[in-house]
Protein backbone atom coordinates (compact mmCIF):
# COMPACT_ATOMS: atom_id res chain seq x y z
CA UNK A 1 0.00 0.00 0.00
CA UNK A 2 2.71 2.40 0.02
CA UNK A 3 3.37 4.83 -2.58
CA UNK A 4 5.50 3.78 -6.01
CA UNK A 5 6.98 5.90 -7.97
CA UNK A 6 7.86 6.10 -11.28
CA UNK A 7 11.49 7.04 -11.82
CA UNK A 8 13.25 9.85 -10.95
CA UNK A 9 15.91 11.83 -12.16
CA UNK A 10 19.13 12.98 -9.84
CA UNK A 11 17.48 16.26 -8.86
CA UNK A 12 14.31 13.88 -7.20
CA UNK A 13 17.18 11.59 -5.99
CA UNK A 14 19.05 14.07 -3.90
CA UNK A 15 15.65 15.44 -2.46
CA UNK A 16 14.71 11.84 -1.28
CA UNK A 17 18.30 11.89 0.26
CA UNK A 18 18.30 15.16 1.82
CA UNK A 19 15.06 14.32 3.59
CA UNK A 20 16.03 10.86 4.89
CA UNK A 21 19.28 12.10 6.33
CA UNK A 22 17.30 14.68 8.36
CA UNK A 23 14.66 11.96 9.19
CA UNK A 24 17.54 9.34 10.31
CA UNK A 25 19.33 12.14 12.39
CA UNK A 26 16.49 13.30 14.25
CA UNK A 27 15.08 9.62 14.91
CA UNK A 28 11.94 8.40 16.44
CA UNK A 29 9.89 11.84 17.27
CA UNK A 30 7.82 9.15 20.43
CA UNK A 31 10.94 7.23 21.42
CA UNK A 32 11.38 8.48 25.63
CA UNK A 33 15.08 8.16 25.51
CA UNK A 34 15.63 10.11 21.65
CA UNK A 35 17.36 13.12 22.90
CA UNK A 36 15.57 14.42 20.29
CA UNK A 37 12.45 13.25 20.98
CA UNK A 38 8.85 14.76 21.89
CA UNK A 39 9.45 15.43 25.10
CA UNK A 40 13.07 17.37 25.02
CA UNK A 41 11.01 19.33 22.24
CA UNK A 42 8.33 20.26 24.56
CA UNK A 43 10.72 21.14 28.27
CA UNK A 44 12.48 23.46 25.46
CA UNK A 45 9.06 25.11 23.95
CA UNK A 46 8.20 25.45 28.21
CA UNK A 47 11.05 27.26 28.53
CA UNK A 48 10.53 29.16 25.60
CA UNK A 49 13.66 28.82 23.61
CA UNK A 50 14.58 26.20 20.71
CA UNK A 51 16.39 23.01 21.53
CA UNK A 52 20.34 23.60 21.43
CA UNK A 53 21.19 19.77 20.61
CA UNK A 54 18.10 20.59 17.14
CA UNK A 55 20.18 23.60 16.50
CA UNK A 56 23.38 22.09 16.37
CA UNK A 57 21.70 18.98 14.08
CA UNK A 58 20.58 21.29 11.67
CA UNK A 59 23.89 23.35 11.61
CA UNK A 60 25.44 19.63 10.58
CA UNK A 61 23.10 19.23 8.23
CA UNK A 62 23.76 22.57 6.59
CA UNK A 63 19.94 23.39 6.55
CA UNK A 64 20.36 27.37 5.43
CA UNK A 65 21.63 25.88 2.35
CA UNK A 66 18.50 25.05 1.34
CA UNK A 67 17.31 28.71 1.29
CA UNK A 68 20.53 29.29 -1.20
CA UNK A 69 20.27 28.89 -4.97
CA UNK A 70 22.26 25.98 -6.34
CA UNK A 71 24.21 28.90 -8.56
CA UNK A 72 25.33 30.72 -5.26
CA UNK A 73 26.75 27.28 -3.46
CA UNK A 74 23.31 26.65 -2.04
CA UNK A 75 20.55 23.79 -2.72
CA UNK A 76 17.84 25.67 -3.78
CA UNK A 77 16.44 24.98 -7.30
CA UNK A 78 12.86 24.03 -6.44
CA UNK A 79 9.90 25.77 -3.99
CA UNK A 80 8.66 21.93 -3.73
CA UNK A 81 11.48 20.37 -2.73
CA UNK A 82 12.51 23.04 -0.27
CA UNK A 83 9.30 22.75 1.62
CA UNK A 84 9.45 18.65 1.77
CA UNK A 85 12.89 18.60 3.50
CA UNK A 86 11.58 21.44 5.96
CA UNK A 87 8.81 19.53 6.49
CA UNK A 88 11.00 16.90 8.65
CA UNK A 89 11.94 19.64 11.10
CA UNK A 90 8.03 21.11 11.37
CA UNK A 91 7.03 17.97 12.07
CA UNK A 92 9.28 17.86 15.57
CA UNK A 93 8.57 21.55 16.19
CA UNK A 94 7.06 24.18 14.31
CA UNK A 95 9.38 26.77 16.16
CA UNK A 96 12.49 25.05 15.13
CA UNK A 97 11.17 25.18 11.47
CA UNK A 98 10.01 28.88 11.82
CA UNK A 99 12.78 29.97 13.82
CA UNK A 100 16.44 28.28 13.15
CA UNK A 101 14.69 28.37 8.99
CA UNK A 102 11.61 29.73 7.38
CA UNK A 103 12.60 32.98 8.90
CA UNK A 104 16.01 33.72 7.34
CA UNK A 105 14.60 32.05 3.90
CA UNK A 106 11.53 34.65 4.03
CA UNK A 107 14.56 37.42 4.57
CA UNK A 108 16.73 35.79 2.16
CA UNK A 109 14.11 35.28 -1.01
CA UNK A 110 14.01 38.86 -1.28
CA UNK A 111 17.98 39.52 -1.92
CA UNK A 112 17.60 36.66 -4.37
CA UNK A 113 14.58 38.60 -6.33
CA UNK A 114 16.24 42.17 -6.14
CA UNK A 115 19.96 41.94 -4.86
CA UNK A 116 23.26 43.15 -6.80
CA UNK A 117 25.83 40.28 -7.55
CA UNK A 118 27.10 41.49 -4.40
CA UNK A 119 24.38 41.63 -2.18
CA UNK A 120 23.74 38.06 -3.47
CA UNK A 121 26.53 36.43 -2.77
CA UNK A 122 26.98 38.07 0.74
CA UNK A 123 23.73 36.95 1.99
CA UNK A 124 24.62 33.48 0.61
CA UNK A 125 27.96 33.97 2.16
CA UNK A 126 26.32 34.52 5.85
CA UNK A 127 23.35 31.66 5.23
CA UNK A 128 26.20 29.32 4.00
CA UNK A 129 28.23 29.99 7.09
CA UNK A 130 25.13 29.23 9.43
CA UNK A 131 24.51 32.99 9.89
CA UNK A 132 20.79 33.96 9.92
CA UNK A 133 18.66 36.77 8.96
CA UNK A 134 15.50 38.51 9.42
CA UNK A 135 13.06 40.89 7.91
CA UNK A 136 9.79 43.41 8.31
CA UNK A 137 7.60 43.14 5.50
CA UNK A 138 5.68 46.11 4.68
CA UNK A 139 2.30 45.86 6.84
CA UNK A 140 -1.09 46.56 5.81
CA UNK A 141 -2.24 50.36 6.37
CA UNK A 142 -5.24 49.43 8.43
CA UNK A 143 -3.38 48.41 10.97
CA UNK A 144 -4.38 50.54 14.49
CA UNK A 145 -0.29 51.44 15.17
CA UNK A 146 0.64 52.06 11.43
CA UNK A 147 1.74 55.60 12.10
CA UNK A 148 3.32 54.56 15.07
CA UNK A 149 5.11 51.61 13.70
CA UNK A 150 7.38 52.03 10.76
CA UNK A 151 10.51 52.46 9.68
CA UNK A 152 12.00 55.77 7.60
CA UNK A 153 15.39 55.79 5.75
CA UNK A 154 17.11 58.94 3.84
CA UNK A 155 19.89 58.54 1.46
CA UNK A 156 23.60 60.01 3.18
CA UNK A 157 25.57 59.19 0.15
CA UNK A 158 26.83 55.82 1.42
CA UNK A 159 23.59 54.08 1.88
CA UNK A 160 20.01 55.00 3.48
CA UNK A 161 20.20 56.15 7.19
CA UNK A 162 17.34 54.39 8.52
CA UNK A 163 15.31 55.20 11.90
CA UNK A 164 11.77 54.41 13.50
CA UNK A 165 10.55 50.68 14.91
CA UNK A 166 9.29 47.29 14.45
CA UNK A 167 7.69 45.45 17.22
CA UNK A 168 7.89 41.77 16.11
CA UNK A 169 10.69 40.44 14.64
CA UNK A 170 11.95 36.18 14.91
CA UNK A 171 15.29 36.30 15.48
CA UNK A 172 16.33 39.63 15.61
CA UNK A 173 19.02 39.49 18.08
CA UNK A 174 21.07 36.88 16.47
CA UNK A 175 20.27 38.04 12.73
CA UNK A 176 23.26 38.93 10.75
CA UNK A 177 21.33 40.64 8.46
CA UNK A 178 18.30 42.37 7.88
CA UNK A 179 15.66 42.94 5.32
CA UNK A 180 13.58 46.00 5.98
CA UNK A 181 10.70 48.03 3.83
CA UNK A 182 11.26 51.50 4.64
CA UNK A 183 9.93 54.85 3.95
CA UNK A 184 12.03 56.69 1.78
CA UNK A 185 11.71 60.27 -0.07
CA UNK A 186 10.63 57.97 -3.23
CA UNK A 187 8.34 55.88 -1.82
CA UNK A 188 8.38 52.41 0.58
CA UNK A 189 11.68 51.03 -0.62
CA UNK A 190 13.44 47.48 0.16
CA UNK A 191 16.73 47.71 2.09
CA UNK A 192 19.39 45.42 3.14
CA UNK A 193 21.11 46.14 6.62
CA UNK A 194 23.65 44.75 8.86
CA UNK A 195 21.91 42.90 12.00
CA UNK A 196 22.33 43.23 15.68
CA UNK A 197 24.49 40.31 14.72
CA UNK A 198 26.99 42.27 13.12
CA UNK A 199 29.61 43.89 14.12
CA UNK A 200 28.34 46.79 11.71
CA UNK A 201 24.95 47.35 13.22
CA UNK A 202 25.29 50.05 14.78
CA UNK A 203 22.36 52.27 15.62
CA UNK A 204 19.65 48.88 16.66
CA UNK A 205 18.20 48.72 19.95
CA UNK A 206 16.87 45.56 20.77
CA UNK A 207 13.09 45.53 22.31
CA UNK A 208 11.91 43.38 24.88
CA UNK A 209 10.84 40.19 23.72
CA UNK A 210 7.45 39.60 22.95
CA UNK A 211 5.68 36.24 25.06
CA UNK A 212 3.49 34.28 22.19
CA UNK A 213 0.68 31.92 22.82
CA UNK A 214 2.50 29.45 19.77
CA UNK A 215 5.92 28.90 18.71
CA UNK A 216 7.31 29.69 22.30
CA UNK A 217 10.80 28.76 21.53
CA UNK A 218 10.92 31.85 18.76
CA UNK A 219 12.68 35.06 20.34
CA UNK A 220 9.92 37.56 18.72
CA UNK A 221 10.77 41.13 19.77
CA UNK A 222 11.49 44.69 18.36
CA UNK A 223 14.09 46.67 17.15
CA UNK A 224 14.37 50.42 17.61
CA UNK A 225 16.65 52.43 15.09
CA UNK A 226 18.32 54.71 16.88
CA UNK A 227 18.11 58.36 14.66
CA UNK A 228 21.57 59.82 16.64
CA UNK A 229 23.35 56.76 15.32
CA UNK A 230 21.48 55.17 12.32
CA UNK A 231 22.16 52.40 10.76
CA UNK A 232 22.78 51.93 6.91
CA UNK A 233 21.00 50.22 4.84
CA UNK A 234 21.47 49.60 1.07
CA UNK A 235 18.98 49.14 -1.40
CA UNK A 236 17.17 46.33 -2.64
CA UNK A 237 16.20 46.97 -6.18
CA UNK A 238 15.06 50.13 -7.11
CA UNK A 239 13.72 53.23 -4.62
CA UNK A 240 10.18 53.39 -4.39
CA UNK A 241 9.35 49.56 -5.40
CA UNK A 242 8.76 47.71 -2.31
CA UNK A 243 5.31 47.53 -2.63
CA UNK A 244 6.29 45.94 -6.06
CA UNK A 245 8.79 43.70 -4.78
CA UNK A 246 6.93 42.28 -1.70
CA UNK A 247 4.20 41.47 -4.11
CA UNK A 248 6.70 39.70 -6.59
CA UNK A 249 8.27 37.55 -3.21
CA UNK A 250 4.57 36.92 -1.88
CA UNK A 251 4.18 33.88 -4.19
CA UNK A 252 7.62 32.73 -3.13
CA UNK A 253 7.07 32.68 0.87
CA UNK A 254 2.73 31.93 0.89
CA UNK A 255 3.27 28.91 -0.63
CA UNK A 256 6.51 27.66 0.68
CA UNK A 257 5.85 28.55 4.37
CA UNK A 258 2.52 26.67 4.45
CA UNK A 259 3.65 23.99 2.85
CA UNK A 260 5.91 22.76 5.47
CA UNK A 261 3.57 23.40 8.14
CA UNK A 262 2.01 20.61 6.80
CA UNK A 263 4.42 18.56 9.02
CA UNK A 264 2.99 20.14 11.59
CA UNK A 265 -0.40 18.27 11.06
CA UNK A 266 1.07 15.21 10.11
CA UNK A 267 2.31 14.76 13.77
CA UNK A 268 -1.19 15.86 15.09
CA UNK A 269 -2.83 13.40 13.38
CA UNK A 270 -0.20 10.38 14.53
CA UNK A 271 -0.60 11.63 17.58
CA UNK A 272 -4.45 10.92 17.57
CA UNK A 273 -4.08 7.91 15.59
CA UNK A 274 -1.67 6.62 18.32
CA UNK A 275 -4.26 7.86 20.93
CA UNK A 276 -7.35 6.23 19.06
CA UNK A 277 -5.37 2.41 18.90
CA UNK A 278 -4.59 2.68 22.49
CA UNK A 279 -8.03 2.97 23.56
CA UNK A 280 -10.45 0.12 24.44
CA UNK A 281 -12.74 -1.33 22.55
CA UNK A 282 -15.50 0.49 24.09
CA UNK A 283 -14.24 3.47 24.43
CA UNK A 284 -15.81 6.17 22.07
CA UNK A 285 -12.23 7.52 21.13
CA UNK A 286 -11.21 3.54 20.20
CA UNK A 287 -10.72 2.86 16.34
CA UNK A 288 -14.09 0.65 16.73
CA UNK A 289 -16.07 4.17 16.84
CA UNK A 290 -17.15 5.17 13.44
CA UNK A 291 -16.94 9.00 14.89
CA UNK A 292 -13.67 8.08 15.41
CA UNK A 293 -12.90 6.43 12.35
CA UNK A 294 -14.34 9.16 10.28
CA UNK A 295 -12.46 12.03 12.26
CA UNK A 296 -9.34 10.22 11.20
CA UNK A 297 -10.03 9.64 7.51
CA UNK A 298 -10.84 13.10 6.96
CA UNK A 299 -7.55 14.60 8.79
CA UNK A 300 -6.03 12.23 6.56
CA UNK A 301 -8.00 13.17 3.61
CA UNK A 302 -7.53 16.92 4.48
CA UNK A 303 -3.79 16.64 4.57
CA UNK A 304 -3.83 14.79 1.05
CA UNK A 305 -6.17 18.03 -0.37
CA UNK A 306 -3.51 20.26 1.48
CA UNK A 307 -0.94 18.65 -0.10
CA UNK A 308 -1.68 18.75 -3.71
CA UNK A 309 -2.69 22.79 -2.96
CA UNK A 310 0.58 23.11 -1.92
CA UNK A 311 2.22 21.22 -4.71
CA UNK A 312 0.20 22.99 -7.28
CA UNK A 313 1.14 26.71 -5.72
CA UNK A 314 4.77 25.96 -5.36
CA UNK A 315 4.78 24.24 -8.67
CA UNK A 316 3.67 28.04 -10.45
CA UNK A 317 6.44 29.95 -9.65
CA UNK A 318 8.32 27.63 -12.10
CA UNK A 319 5.57 26.65 -14.13
CA UNK A 320 2.78 29.09 -14.38
CA UNK A 321 4.77 32.27 -13.40
CA UNK A 322 1.79 34.68 -14.27
CA UNK A 323 -0.33 32.69 -12.13
CA UNK A 324 1.86 32.23 -9.11
CA UNK A 325 0.30 35.23 -7.51
CA UNK A 326 -3.25 34.21 -7.50
CA UNK A 327 -2.47 30.38 -6.64
CA UNK A 328 -0.24 30.94 -3.60
CA UNK A 329 -3.18 33.20 -1.88
CA UNK A 330 -4.90 30.20 -2.33
CA UNK A 331 -2.85 28.38 -0.58
CA UNK A 332 -2.70 30.93 2.00
CA UNK A 333 -5.97 31.92 2.70
CA UNK A 334 -7.48 27.95 2.48
CA UNK A 335 -4.81 25.68 4.03
CA UNK A 336 -5.21 27.42 7.56
CA UNK A 337 -9.10 26.72 7.51
CA UNK A 338 -8.75 23.62 6.52
CA UNK A 339 -5.78 22.76 9.16
CA UNK A 340 -7.81 24.48 11.54
CA UNK A 341 -10.79 22.32 11.26
CA UNK A 342 -8.83 19.51 11.34
CA UNK A 343 -7.04 20.22 14.42
CA UNK A 344 -10.76 20.82 15.70
CA UNK A 345 -11.64 17.45 14.52
CA UNK A 346 -9.00 15.36 16.50
CA UNK A 347 -8.96 16.98 19.68
CA UNK A 348 -12.67 16.37 19.75
CA UNK A 349 -11.40 12.50 19.60
CA UNK A 350 -8.28 13.13 21.96
CA UNK A 351 -10.71 14.91 24.28
CA UNK A 352 -9.13 15.91 27.83
CA UNK A 353 -6.05 14.50 26.31
CA UNK A 354 -6.11 17.37 23.54
CA UNK A 355 -4.95 19.60 26.95
CA UNK A 356 -2.12 17.34 28.33
CA UNK A 357 1.33 19.09 28.41
CA UNK A 358 3.26 16.19 29.85
CA UNK A 359 2.31 12.42 29.16
CA UNK A 360 2.35 10.50 25.95
CA UNK A 361 -0.09 13.13 23.71
CA UNK A 362 1.12 16.47 25.05
CA UNK A 363 3.39 17.05 21.57
CA UNK A 364 -0.29 17.63 20.38
CA UNK A 365 -1.29 20.55 22.28
CA UNK A 366 1.74 22.04 21.51
CA UNK A 367 1.02 21.48 17.82
CA UNK A 368 -2.16 23.12 17.93
CA UNK A 369 -1.00 25.96 19.45
CA UNK A 370 1.81 26.37 17.04
CA UNK A 371 -0.10 26.16 13.74
CA UNK A 372 -2.27 28.82 13.96
CA UNK A 373 0.81 31.38 14.32
CA UNK A 374 2.40 30.19 10.84
CA UNK A 375 -0.63 31.44 9.03
CA UNK A 376 -0.02 34.87 10.66
CA UNK A 377 1.87 37.90 8.91
CA UNK A 378 1.11 41.09 6.90
CA UNK A 379 0.35 38.59 4.42
CA UNK A 380 -2.32 37.00 6.09
CA UNK A 381 -6.61 36.08 5.08
CA UNK A 382 -7.44 39.43 4.24
CA UNK A 383 -4.50 40.28 1.78
CA UNK A 384 -4.96 36.97 0.83
CA UNK A 385 -8.79 37.09 -0.02
CA UNK A 386 -8.30 40.42 -1.61
CA UNK A 387 -6.24 38.77 -4.03
CA UNK A 388 -8.97 36.19 -5.11
CA UNK A 389 -11.26 38.71 -5.36
CA UNK A 390 -9.00 40.91 -8.12
CA UNK A 391 -8.89 37.23 -9.49
CA UNK A 392 -12.71 36.72 -9.60
CA UNK A 393 -13.28 40.28 -11.42
CA UNK A 394 -11.01 39.01 -14.11
CA UNK A 395 -12.26 35.66 -14.67
CA UNK A 396 -14.91 36.11 -17.23
CA UNK A 397 -12.39 37.68 -19.49
CA UNK A 398 -9.66 34.37 -18.80
CA UNK A 399 -8.92 31.64 -21.07
CA UNK A 400 -8.82 28.05 -19.81
CA UNK A 401 -6.04 25.98 -19.30
CA UNK A 402 -3.18 25.70 -22.26
CA UNK A 403 -0.73 23.22 -23.19
CA UNK A 404 -1.72 20.07 -21.31
CA UNK A 405 1.74 18.42 -21.18
CA UNK A 406 3.30 21.87 -19.70
CA UNK A 407 0.57 21.89 -17.53
CA UNK A 408 1.46 18.43 -16.08
CA UNK A 409 4.28 19.62 -14.38
CA UNK A 410 2.38 21.21 -12.04
CA UNK A 411 0.71 17.62 -10.58
CA UNK A 412 3.25 15.00 -10.58
CA UNK A 413 4.76 15.48 -7.35
CA UNK A 414 8.11 13.31 -7.82
CA UNK A 415 8.62 15.41 -11.45
CA UNK A 416 12.11 17.58 -11.05
CA UNK A 417 11.49 18.72 -14.21
CA UNK A 418 10.99 21.93 -13.54
CA UNK A 419 12.33 25.34 -15.17
CA UNK A 420 13.95 27.78 -13.13
CA UNK A 421 11.30 30.35 -10.70
CA UNK A 422 11.05 33.56 -13.40
CA UNK A 423 10.12 36.12 -10.47
CA UNK A 424 9.41 39.20 -13.09
CA UNK A 425 6.86 37.49 -14.82
CA UNK A 426 4.75 36.99 -11.45
CA UNK A 427 4.27 40.50 -11.53
CA UNK A 428 2.44 40.92 -15.37
CA UNK A 429 -0.98 40.09 -15.82
CA UNK A 430 -2.45 36.19 -16.18
CA UNK A 431 -4.69 35.56 -19.48
CA UNK A 432 -5.49 32.21 -18.46
CA UNK A 433 -6.46 30.34 -15.26
CA UNK A 434 -5.04 27.20 -15.48
CA UNK A 435 -6.34 25.65 -12.50
CA UNK A 436 -10.00 26.18 -13.30
CA UNK A 437 -9.57 25.46 -16.56
CA UNK A 438 -8.31 22.18 -16.20
CA UNK A 439 -10.85 20.65 -14.15
CA UNK A 440 -13.57 19.66 -16.60
CA UNK A 441 -11.00 18.01 -18.45
CA UNK A 442 -9.71 16.01 -15.55
CA UNK A 443 -13.49 15.31 -14.88
CA UNK A 444 -14.10 13.62 -18.21
CA UNK A 445 -11.66 11.01 -16.72
CA UNK A 446 -13.19 9.67 -13.97
CA UNK A 447 -14.91 7.19 -13.21
CA UNK A 448 -17.58 5.74 -10.46
CA UNK A 449 -17.37 7.97 -6.77
CA UNK A 450 -14.60 10.03 -8.07
CA UNK A 451 -16.85 10.93 -11.09
CA UNK A 452 -19.66 12.00 -8.63
CA UNK A 453 -17.60 14.42 -6.66
CA UNK A 454 -15.73 15.74 -9.81
CA UNK A 455 -19.13 16.09 -11.33
CA UNK A 456 -20.42 18.34 -8.43
CA UNK A 457 -17.49 20.24 -8.63
CA UNK A 458 -18.06 21.17 -12.25
CA UNK A 459 -21.62 22.11 -11.92
CA UNK A 460 -19.87 24.54 -8.98
CA UNK A 461 -17.72 25.74 -11.24
CA UNK A 462 -21.01 26.54 -13.48
CA UNK A 463 -22.14 28.32 -10.66
CA UNK A 464 -18.52 30.18 -9.78
CA UNK A 465 -18.57 31.93 -13.44
CA UNK A 466 -22.06 33.14 -13.58
CA UNK A 467 -21.22 34.54 -10.32
CA UNK A 468 -18.27 36.31 -11.33
CA UNK A 469 -20.17 37.46 -14.52
CA UNK A 470 -22.57 39.33 -12.49
CA UNK A 471 -20.04 40.49 -10.29
CA UNK A 472 -17.91 41.56 -13.01
CA UNK A 473 -20.88 43.64 -15.13
CA UNK A 474 -21.93 45.98 -11.46
CA UNK A 475 -21.60 49.45 -11.42
CA UNK A 476 -17.45 50.42 -10.97
CA UNK A 477 -18.72 52.81 -8.44
CA UNK A 478 -20.70 49.59 -6.39
CA UNK A 479 -18.66 48.07 -3.41
CA UNK A 480 -18.61 44.64 -3.52
CA UNK A 481 -20.13 42.70 -0.71
CA UNK A 482 -20.85 39.56 1.10
CA UNK A 483 -21.42 38.45 -2.37
CA UNK A 484 -17.81 38.69 -3.59
CA UNK A 485 -16.14 37.40 -0.65
CA UNK A 486 -18.51 34.20 -1.42
CA UNK A 487 -17.58 33.56 -4.48
CA UNK A 488 -13.72 33.81 -3.32
CA UNK A 489 -14.41 31.31 -0.80
CA UNK A 490 -15.90 28.87 -3.50
CA UNK A 491 -13.26 29.48 -6.08
CA UNK A 492 -10.41 28.62 -3.47
CA UNK A 493 -12.48 25.42 -2.73
CA UNK A 494 -12.40 24.48 -6.81
CA UNK A 495 -9.07 25.35 -7.02
CA UNK A 496 -7.93 22.59 -4.20
CA UNK A 497 -10.31 20.32 -6.06
CA UNK A 498 -9.02 20.79 -9.83
CA UNK A 499 -5.67 20.65 -7.77
CA UNK A 500 -6.65 16.97 -6.60
CA UNK A 501 -8.13 15.76 -9.69
CA UNK A 502 -5.01 17.07 -11.45
CA UNK A 503 -3.02 14.75 -8.96
CA UNK A 504 -4.65 12.40 -9.56
CA UNK A 505 -4.99 12.32 -13.12
CA UNK A 506 -1.38 12.52 -13.71
CA UNK A 507 -0.50 10.44 -11.25
CA UNK A 508 2.36 7.54 -10.87
CA UNK A 509 2.01 4.11 -12.52
CA UNK A 510 1.64 2.30 -8.99
CA UNK A 511 1.17 2.51 -5.27
CA UNK A 512 -1.61 4.46 -3.09
CA UNK A 513 -1.54 7.55 -5.32
CA UNK A 514 -2.66 5.73 -8.71
CA UNK A 515 -5.71 4.29 -7.06
CA UNK A 516 -9.30 6.40 -7.31
CA UNK A 517 -9.98 5.85 -3.45
CA UNK A 518 -8.03 8.92 -2.39
CA UNK A 519 -8.79 11.10 -5.21
CA UNK A 520 -12.66 10.39 -4.64
CA UNK A 521 -12.79 11.05 -0.88
CA UNK A 522 -10.58 14.31 -1.05
CA UNK A 523 -13.17 15.83 -3.56
CA UNK A 524 -16.07 14.49 -1.55
CA UNK A 525 -14.14 16.63 1.29
CA UNK A 526 -14.07 19.40 -1.18
CA UNK A 527 -17.48 19.42 -2.44
CA UNK A 528 -19.38 18.99 0.74
CA UNK A 529 -17.60 22.35 1.94
CA UNK A 530 -19.25 23.42 -1.35
CA UNK A 531 -22.72 22.28 -0.67
CA UNK A 532 -22.95 19.72 2.13
CA UNK A 533 -25.91 18.17 0.44
CA UNK A 534 -24.52 17.44 -2.79
CA UNK A 535 -22.85 14.20 -2.48
CA UNK A 536 -22.03 11.82 0.26
CA UNK A 537 -18.85 10.19 1.62
CA UNK A 538 -18.24 6.88 -0.31
CA UNK A 539 -17.66 3.69 2.60
CA UNK A 540 -15.45 1.50 0.25
CA UNK A 541 -12.69 4.52 -1.16
CA UNK A 542 -13.18 5.96 3.22
CA UNK A 543 -12.43 2.35 4.33
CA UNK A 544 -8.94 2.23 2.16
CA UNK A 545 -8.46 5.53 2.69
CA UNK A 546 -8.20 4.21 6.99
CA UNK A 547 -6.53 0.84 5.98
CA UNK A 548 -3.76 3.04 4.66
CA UNK A 549 -3.97 5.87 7.27
CA UNK A 550 -2.96 2.51 9.90
CA UNK A 551 -0.59 1.22 7.37
CA UNK A 552 0.99 4.22 7.35
CA UNK A 553 1.36 4.60 11.11
CA UNK A 554 2.25 1.19 11.61
CA UNK A 555 4.95 1.82 8.79
CA UNK A 556 6.10 5.51 9.87
CA UNK A 557 5.87 7.22 7.10
CA UNK A 558 4.09 10.48 6.29
CA UNK A 559 0.41 11.53 5.77
CA UNK A 560 1.36 13.64 2.74
CA UNK A 561 1.38 12.71 -0.94
CA UNK A 562 5.02 11.24 -0.55
CA UNK A 563 4.42 8.50 2.29
CA UNK A 564 7.74 9.80 3.23
CA UNK A 565 10.17 7.08 5.65
CA UNK A 566 9.85 8.88 9.23
CA UNK A 567 12.90 8.54 12.10
CA UNK A 568 12.93 5.27 13.56
CA UNK A 569 14.65 4.25 16.27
Amino acid sequence: MTTVVDPVDSSEVAVQERIARLEHDFGDLDDPGNPLGAQQFLAADEGQRLLPAAERLLDRFGLNAEFVPAELGGRLDRLDALARVLRAVFRRDAALGLGYGLTSYLAAVVVWTAGTPGQRRDTAGLLLAQGRMACAYPEPPQRNDFLHNRLTAVPDGSGYRIAGRKDAFNNAARAGALVLFADTPDGLSALLAPGPADPDGAGIRLLPRRPTVGVRGCAVQGLAFDGDRPATGRLLGAAGEGTRLAEHVFPLTRSAGLSMALGCADTALRTTTAFARSRRQRSPSSLHSSRTRTALVNAFTDLLVCDCLSLVATRAAHVLPRESRTLAAVAKYLLPMILTETMDDLSIVLGSEAYATSGSYAIFQKTARDLPMLGLGSAGASASRAVLVGQLLRLPSLAGAGDDGGLARLFRPFDAGLPPCEVGENGLPADRDSLLGSLEESARHAEGPLAEAAGVLVAQLGALREGCAELAARPAAQQLGPRAYALADRYALLVAGAACLGVWRHRPAGGFLAGPDWAATALTRVAGRLDRSAVRMPAEPADHLLAELLHRFDDARSYDLYATALGRS
